[in-house]
């Protein structure tokens, strides 16, 4: 039998608990609050940005294939595009699957970024995308560093996430009823309909919050890995088993003499189709060297939907041997796997179009979470201040009729 004094400490805790996690919910959720509502909602609208491209940039993100053809190759689109717009290099070539426009890079710095489109096919040049009037570019500043300065913007949105996180787990615990009766079960997963604007606000909160909780806890850890150099190297080590990630820069011997009429690009395209790679159901990019001493690097995708399918090989430059290549995704530690998946973890595309679906309605949701908090909250304070005032009336009140005539 238990003693009722244990009961009582029991009841004690809990109440203690719940009134931490009611203060850190209320203020931390305050304090992040704008900071939440930016980053979801560009989030929401960067999601489907490779679909809603499709749709109004189709003549420059679309192409033919007449049957038969066959990809240019690398360094033609290269030239091609170097002449038409007067850039003196490109960063990249990048085939992005049948049907598609290759895109060129084109990285100064981070104040000049362009991406020339181009058929692959036939070499016309479709369009320069500058991405400093680029829409969704503008989306992600915005997701990224709130459009501040980098070393402003990035730790803040990287710090109202991990508050996020915080909130997220406290309205689970204010959230969880004290006795699961019928009652609490429909008020705790079920939205009222019809209800009153202050009634359904808060299943708005309750009820919608906690169906998105877990989906927008991935969203917001996988975010934290691009923000928080401290969270991305403790995700690794933890599921790694205790290793650190390395990062391995690769150079090439300067003392090499390449190879006389060699065009690396070409032969390294042609290296990997001839291996039996199917360009029209994958993608493949082509990344030039960096410098003397730098490697060329050939980043390969067995699919048109996910990334952490990709490879990246390093190759030399002038002789092209193989310096490093990526292992499989099977054959990497959980550390590697981790960061191949956060990508697609964090815009939703592990399976596909109906994940993207899910990832985005989240992500509306975690927009809409401080604002009917806040109404929640403002209206607690309205009833607070209406209570205090009937309170003094009523003591004034009181007074007068105290008073001896």
């Amino acid at each position: 039998m238990k003693p009722m004094n244990s009961n009582k400490s029991t009841k004690k805790n809990r109440s203690f608990f719940y009134r931490i996690s009611a203060w850190l919910h209320l203020w931390l959720g305050l304090v992040s609050g704008i900071v939440v509502v930016i980053v979801s909602l560009t989030a929401a609208l960067l999601t489907f940005e490779e679909e809603i491209r499709l749709i109004f940039e189709a003549e420059h993100e679309k192409v033919s294939k007449i049957e038969g053809q066959k990809l240019l190759p690398p360094s033609e689109l290269a030239v091609r595009v170097k002449e038409k717009y007067g850039w003196p290099s490109v960063y990249g070539v990048m085939y992005r699957g049948e049907g598609r426009s290759a895109m060129v890079p084109y990285y100064e710095d981070r104040s000049n970024y362009q991406q020339a489109l181009i058929n692959p096919y036939t070499g016309e040049v479709l369009h320069n995308r500058k991405l400093n009037d680029d829409f969704f570019r503008f989306m992600l500043m915005g997701h990224y560093q709130l459009w501040l300065p980098r070393p402003i913007g990035k730790p803040v949105v990287a710090y109202s996430t991990l508050i996020f996180v915080i909130t997220l787990v406290t309205g689970l615990v204010l959230w969880w009823p004290k006795k699961w009766t019928k009652a609490t079960k429909n008020a705790s997963f079920k939205i009222k309909w019809p209800a009153s604007p202050k009634r359904f606000n808060y299943d708005l909160h309750n009820v919608v919050g906690f169906y998105s909780l877990l989906i927008a806890l991935v969203l917001a850890l996988t975010g934290m890995v691009y923000g928080m150099k401290w969270f991305r190297s403790s995700s690794y080590w933890v599921a790694s088993g205790g290793k650190t990630e390395v990062f391995e820069r690769m150079h090439s011997d300067t003392t090499l003499v390449a190879v006389e009429g060699q065009v690396d690009e070409d032969v390294l395209m042609n290296n990997l189709l001839e291996s039996g790679f199917d360009p029209d159901e994958s993608r493949f990019s082509i990344f030039y060297p960096r410098g003397a001493s730098g490697t060329w690097n050939l980043q390969v995708n067995s699919s048109l939907i996910n990334t952490f399918r990709s490879r990246n090989y390093h190759f030399e430059q002038g002789s092209l041997d193989l310096l490093k290549v990526d292992p499989e995704f099977s054959e990497a530690n959980g550390g590697d796997q981790l960061m191949k998946l956060n990508y697609d973890l964090h815009l939703g595309l592990i399976g596909g179009i109906w994940t993207k679906i899910i990832a985005f309605l989240v992500s509306i949701v975690s927009a809409s979470l401080p604002v009917t908090g806040f109404i929640i909250w403002w209206g607690k304070e309205k009833k607070k201040r209406k209570s205090k005032v009937k309170a003094r009336k009523k003591v004034q009140v009181n007074r007068k009729m105290a008073v001896p005539a």
